[in-house]
């Protein structure tokens, strides 16, 4: 190794042992923030020449980056292109390809997971979950392109929008996989979009003003979120419910101090997701043009650079229901599980098995650590609760008297973001806790507040619904929601 690339080293983890972080965190950081002058680079010089060029640019400025980043663990990214890449030359578009692409992948992937222990870190399986998703879809992609060329009508709309006529070619793959604003941690984007923008034409057509302004509007954003992380984390560090300080605080002050903690640790997720957003923006990827008008005139209207975003901070930041919350966090990964995982599930006619199902497919993407299997199952329960008592909500005659009363859409606000602000850290902490020797002590000092409430609904529910539907004309004795 020479020199230079060990003062190189040296002062990346000098920065990292300052801000309290890990040498691999921070490297993560820069090289995700190294996307905004690359991609700089990409618009005023290559964006307008021919399409192999663009392709060879993002595929190496983003392995590159990538080695960086994780070191040697960027081969285990060519591996699974390479055999995916295999799979669909010999079988094409069929439900064998699809399978493989499936089993490949996500198997590799795990395995990763097993072998990199039992510690979270970042490592080569950050970037490969991303991937996996990505190759997956792509094998789904280029069977729907197969499914529409033997039956144009056998696909639905968003179906219609990803399917590939053709394979792509080793470099196309190459440059999707390694783009540096979806490598490190999404979002997740079709082919058949990055293959439009990665013509002269789309780049052409692009508006002259808005791609750099959203981008480093996001960038600040981001990196305000990234300090609130590094402060809180000071104070309230991502262990902070396993240490000796949290076992000698009061429950009132857990309980005051639990959503804060939580806070500080989705900063982080959020803060890269803006990153990743911004470098979208500036290459196109995000830009979703205005709808064409009635009449055939031009579109007008300003333009939108949010089709990449991953993360609604609006939405986000005041949800009075989890539903809410669901929605606009780690948005893409979340409608890439909808079309290639709860949608393909229709056949089955039963929306909470698609549900179930989904939620367990994500659990298992994430890894082996029993705390992301309580994560989702407490998202299940959660979503099940709201659900049920949103419809007894609506239904209420007694709660339409109310809904005239001026003050009801503020107090009802109130109450829902503090039901949210309370609530969030119980559904999260197994999460970054990981293991069930650290959750489960956590959870037993907080009296499994969660499921007392949310599983005790099968109880108190029936309370509540009584009171709610008793001045309706028809009362409902033995009320359940039925399925949509």
């Amino acid at each position: 190794m020479r020199s230079t690339d060990i003062t190189d080293m040296g002062l990346v983890a000098t920065l990292a042992a300052s801000a309290g972080a890990s040498e691999a965190a921070l490297k993560l950081v820069l090289g995700q923030l190294a996307g905004y002058p690359l991609l700089l680079f990409y618009r005023r010089h290559i964006a307008h020449r021919e399409t192999n060029l663009q392709h060879l640019y993002l595929f190496l400025s983003g392995l590159l980056l990538g080695h960086w980043v994780i070191g040697e663990g960027v081969t285990h990214n060519l591996y699974t292109i390479g055999a995916t890449y295999l799979v669909l030359q010999l079988c094409g578009g069929t439900s064998l390809s699809v399978g493989l692409t499936f089993v490949i992948n996500l198997s590799y992937l795990l395995a990763g997971y097993w072998y990199n222990g039992q510690e979270y870190d970042v490592s080569w399986t950050m970037p490969q979950c991303v991937l996996c998703l990505r190759l997956i879809g792509l094998s789904w992609d280029v069977y729907d392109g197969e499914r529409q060329r033997m039956k144009p009508t056998s696909l639905s709309p968003d179906q219609k929008k990803a399917a590939l006529a053709s394979s792509p070619n080793i470099l196309e793959l190459l440059s999707h996989s390694f783009f540096v604003g979806g490598y490190f941690v999404g979002p997740q984007f079709t082919m058949k979009k990055y293959q439009q923008v990665t013509t002269p034409e789309y780049q052409a057509r692009l508006p002259a003003s808005g791609p750099l302004s959203f981008g480093l509007r996001r960038l600040l954003l981001a990196v305000g979120y990234m300090l609130f992380h590094v402060i809180g984390s000071m104070f309230l560090p991502e262990m902070w419910p396993t240490t000796a300080s949290y076992q000698a605080c009061s429950l009132p002050t857990k309980l005051l101090l639990l959503p804060l903690w939580c806070k500080a640790i989705l900063a982080k997720y959020l803060s890269l997701w803006l990153m990743a957003e911004g470098v979208c923006a500036l290459s196109g990827l995000s830009y979703t043009p205005p709808p064409p008008q009635e009449n055939g005139a031009e579109p007008t209207g300003e333009p939108d650079w949010k089709g990449c975003a991953n993360v609604r901070l609006r939405t986000l930041e005041s949800a009075t229901w989890f539903h809410h919350y669901v929605a606009a966090f780690n948005i893409n990964t979340n409608q890439w599980c909808m079309n290639y995982v709860f949608k393909r599930l229709k056949f089955l006619n039963n929306r909470m098995v698609s549900q179930t199902a989904t939620l367990a497919f994500l659990a298992v993407w994430h890894g082996w650590h029993a705390g992301y299997y309580v994560t989702f199952f407490n998202e299940f329960i959660v979503i099940s609760f709201e659900k049920d008592f949103s419809t007894v909500w609506n239904k209420s005659v007694r709660v339409a008297r109310w809904k005239e009363h001026p003050a009801y859409t503020t107090v009802t606000t109130t109450i829902g973001w503090c039901y949210v602000f309370f609530f969030l850290p119980h559904c999260f902490l197994a999460f970054p806790l990981l293991g069930w020797n650290r959750f489960w002590p956590v959870y037993q000092g907080l009296y499994f507040i969660i499921y007392l409430f949310f599983m005790g609904y099968l109880a108190w529910g029936k309370l509540a619904r009584s009171w709610l539907l008793a001045n309706n004309p028809k009362r409902e004795e033995n009320y359940a929601v039925k399925e949509e």
